[in-house]
């Protein structure tokens, strides 16, 4: 398996931009991004497609609902790399 790509605030920050079609000034990786940001279930389904497609994993459909920040998506995305190796 090749080596893994970092995680990096940016990369996530840009996932979460692409789910709200906006830019976020000030972006924190604990913010709930339907609470703060004011995502919407497209928006959901828009992180989950770039993020596969970005990290090479796939999330699991149950997943997505139990994800509400940048630090709880880096970890759904080690976790699915773990399973990887595995």
């Amino acid at each position: 398996m090749a080596d893994q790509k970092e995680i990096t605030v940016e990369e996530i920050k840009e996932i979460v931009e692409i789910g709200l079609d906006d830019e976020i000034p000030a972006f924190a990786m604990d913010g709930n991004w339907y609470e703060e940001y004011g995502m919407d279930s497209l928006g959901a389904i828009a992180i989950v497609v770039e993020t596969q497609k970005r990290f090479d994993v796939r999330l699991p459909d149950d997943a997505m609902p139990h994800i509400f920040t940048g630090n709880q998506l880096v970890e759904q995305i080690e976790k699915m790399r773990e399973a990887l190796v595995a």
